[in-house]
């Protein structure tokens, strides 16, 4: 046999063990999508409930039930993305915003993961994704108040960072004025947002409660991705208003599912999340929909 038939011989077994490994073997597709769905569900009394389990849940898709790929319950640790004003508006309010965002920190659990960011005119990164709460609470010390507010722009470049991140995930916003200095206006932010699937909480204060467009956005995004806006009348609030969102976020449930292949007309879905098979009656807050791509 000569050398050149051989090694044709030897190409051929190979390109037939590899057709074969193929076909034995499942192909991972990376451009399946998955609707992610972060939802709390509390009882009559306004208290979170944990214990749930998949088979409870019930998502539909524009009315039609969609089955539950991905199912994290309240043990799965959390990407926490801490968004922070330190405009020129904020001066006073440093001190108050820097002590409740250590409680804060401090209240979230050890294999929790959190980045601390703050904004102005633009967006600082003061500590990158990590579960040292000890090293996220240093970075505190460099919130200086200075600028005008990029509020759009900022959560829109955070909810990008934080959707390339797996499992559950949250923005939590605290502003105290009006946008004034963003590129992107308040309806693409809020498309950008919604698009990323990640819950926004947030805490309103200062002009943020008088100026209607920012409030309006806080609500709409806060709603629409599943999270909640919070008042803060008083610098005083913000530590208690932290203290509930650290509970709020560890009693919640990630749902994903596949979104339906049909092509629709619109480019908005609606999502509702339902619970079933309980004693009591129990309410459910979750985002209200997605955009198709």
């Amino acid at each position: 046999m000569t050398r050149r038939l051989l090694l044709q011989r030897l190409c051929v077994g190979l390109c037939s063990a590899r057709a074969a490994a193929t076909q034995d073997s499942p192909l991972f597709k990376s451009d399946v999508k998955l609707v992610e769905v972060y939802a709390t569900v509390f009882d009559h009394g306004g208290r979170p409930v944990e214990g749930l389990q998949r088979e409870q849940f019930e998502v539909r898709d524009d009315g039609a039930m969609q089955p539950i790929q991905v199912f994290e319950s309240t043990e799965q640790p959390l990407t926490c993305a801490l968004l922070l004003d330190t405009t020129g508006s904020m001066t006073d309010s440093i001190p108050a915003l820097r002590n409740a965002a250590r409680e804060f920190l401090g209240q979230l659990r050890a294999k929790d993961r959190v980045a601390v960011y703050s904004f102005s005119d633009h967006v600082d990164e003061l500590a990158d994704f990590t579960e040292d709460k000890a090293a996220a609470r240093k970075s505190l010390a460099r919130l200086h108040a200075a600028g005008t507010t990029a509020l759009f722009d900022s959560i829109s470049k955070v909810a990008l960072n934080l959707e390339k991140h797996p499992g559950k995930k949250v923005i939590v916003v605290l502003t105290d004025g009006g946008d004034n200095a963003s590129i992107l206006n308040r309806q693409s932010a809020a498309k950008r947002a919604r698009k990323s699937g990640v819950p926004v909480f947030a805490v309103a204060q200062g002009d943020a409660l008088k100026d209607a467009a920012a409030a309006n956005l806080l609500h709409e995004l806060s709603k629409d991705t599943g999270g909640h806006m919070y008042k803060a009348t008083s610098a005083k609030d913000i530590d208690k208003v932290f203290t509930a969102i650290a509970g709020d976020l560890q009693s919640g449930y990630l749902l994903a599912f596949h979104p339906p292949t049909e092509e629709k007309a619109t480019p908005w879905h609606e999502v509702q999340v339902l619970v079933n098979n309980t004693a009591k009656p129990l309410t459910v807050r979750a985002r209200t929909g997605y955009a198709s791509d």
